[in-house]
């Protein structure tokens, strides 16, 4: 199926410091007085180099298409991805979908190969070739070693650029999709992580899903995929980056001999607007007769080029910790109490837990963030916070494809990818007062999707913050 490109999981960083967690505790993590700025240690690098290291570039072609070259001499990974830009902000009610249904069929056939071509190539090369939609870009990537690189961007440019859209494999991937749709309110979990996103999405060009609705992929057609597909071929639409083992000369004879003909195109590339109706808490409940009712409750967010961003990270995290230990360790409301931000161009974060008893449950969690938005975090105890962090960010870019990925996202979301590599040093400045801030700021009117029966929630709890 199609490539979810939404949600990262950060539940890992949840764990690191848990005994640190236990005699913050016991002994206090929170001082009223005036804090003094941490130090925070810097992490070891990841095994291809960290993304501070200086061997990132970019260039822009003649007609418009530019290109971020990250050179990793490490390994013979090749990590290429090409973005095209807007997502939600390209489609409308009525052809909400599209592009994740002409990426996944363009890959079934092009004008240089069949579908039959294209298996027998990914695997005589082992190469790996994925394409998605989300609510700001889509994107069609390819991972290979070097050794196999040129026929794997011969591959991937096809793909991108000569199509065929045969009416066979529109039928069947649509039928997958339809079939997925159709599965969605299956899962009460998967549902109310819907449910709350849409909360925020209602008055917003997100509320276009990018993998569409019943009635609008029902009703896509191959010729409609043609047509919006030469929309989309615009050097100032495209964003191409290439991560391993390649020169920069390399990399520019392989973009000017595939992009190089394009029209460039007049896409302006405007933030999305923010969320509006966010002044208030909501509250929805879905009916559901279950073992254990599912909650989630989504807020708006800096999006990772706000300089808000790093405190919010570094709050979650410790809020993530916060709530491991109160509601799971002290006292088994859950197994797995969260917090997480997405990464969108409007961002938001969200709170999360299954439970049988989700008062009890919410109540703990709100003491917590009232914890951190009333108090001044003691500046002693923040590097070990943040250093537990860091390590898990750092773990998470070791490979050359995540760090495309993380390139990309700065350059489409952030709007310049050299914010990327000034993170460590932005996390680093992060103080007490930024935590205490932020959680102020950002965590507060949270819209709460909930599946169980009603009798089980406090419909006034759920509202009060």
């Amino acid at each position: 199926m199609f490539l979810t490109l939404q949600t990262r999981n950060r539940k890992s960083q949840f764990f690191c410091g848990q005994i640190l967690l236990v005699v913050c505790c016991l002994f206090s993590s929170f001082a009223n007085s005036e804090s003094i700025k941490a130090q925070t240690p810097a992490p070891a690098s990841a095994a291809n180099g960290s993304l501070a290291d200086g061997s990132t570039t970019d260039f822009t072609t003649a007609n418009g298409l530019k290109v971020i070259h990250r050179r990793v001499t490490g390994n013979e990974v090749i990590a290429a991805r090409v973005y095209f830009r807007g997502g939600s902000r390209n489609i409308s009610e009525k052809n909400a979908g599209i592009e994740t249904l002409m990426w996944e069929v363009a890959q079934l056939g092009t004008k240089n190969y069949t579908k039959s071509q294209i298996n027998r190539e990914k695997d005589r090369l082992g190469t790996v070739l994925t394409a998605g939609a989300s609510y700001d870009f889509s994107v069609i990537a390819s991972l290979s070693v070097r050794q196999h690189f040129d026929r794997t961007w011969n591959l991937l440019t096809d793909i991108a650029l000569n199509p065929t859209f045969d009416e066979k494999e529109i039928t069947l991937e649509k039928e997958k999709l339809l079939n997925v749709m159709k599965q969605e309110g299956d899962d009460p979990e998967s549902y109310v992580e819907s449910l709350s996103n849409q909360m925020l999405y209602a008055s917003h060009p997100y509320k276009n899903r990018p993998f569409g609705s019943l009635a609008t992929v029902s009703k896509l057609t191959a010729a409609d995929l043609k047509a919006y597909h030469a929309t989309q071929l615009a050097a100032s639409r495209m964003l191409v980056v290439i991560v391993g083992n390649l020169t920069l000369e390399e990399v520019k004879r392989k973009i000017e001999a595939s992009f190089g003909k394009l029209p460039k195109g007049d896409y302006k590339s405007d933030a999305p607007p923010a969320f509006k109706d966010i002044e208030k808490p909501e509250f929805q409940l879905v009916e559901r007769t279950v073992p254990t009712n599912y909650i989630r409750g989504t807020f708006a967010a800096p999006s990772i080029g706000d300089p808000d961003y790093p405190a919010m990270m570094v709050t979650q995290n410790i809020l993530g910790q916060y709530f491991y230990f109160e509601v799971r360790v002290r006292r088994n409301l859950s197994y797995a109490p969260n917090i997480d931000l997405l990464t969108q161009g409007t961002n938001l974060g969200f709170i999360s837990v299954s439970t049988p008893k989700p008062n009890e449950a919410i109540k703990v969690m709100f003491d917590q963030i009232e914890l951190i938005q009333r108090n001044i975090l003691r500046a002693d105890a923040l590097p070990e916070f943040i250093t537990g962090f860091l390590t898990t960010y750092y773990r998470n870019l070791e490979t050359n494809d995540s760090q495309a990925a993380r390139l990309g996202e700065y350059e489409l979301l952030a709007g310049n990818w050299r914010k990327a590599l000034t993170w460590l040093d932005d996390v680093a400045k992060v103080t007490p007062e930024d935590i205490n801030r932020v959680a102020n700021k950002y965590i507060r009117n949270i819209h709460f999707a909930v599946a169980g029966q009603a009798k089980d929630f406090d419909r006034e709890l759920f509202l009060s913050r």
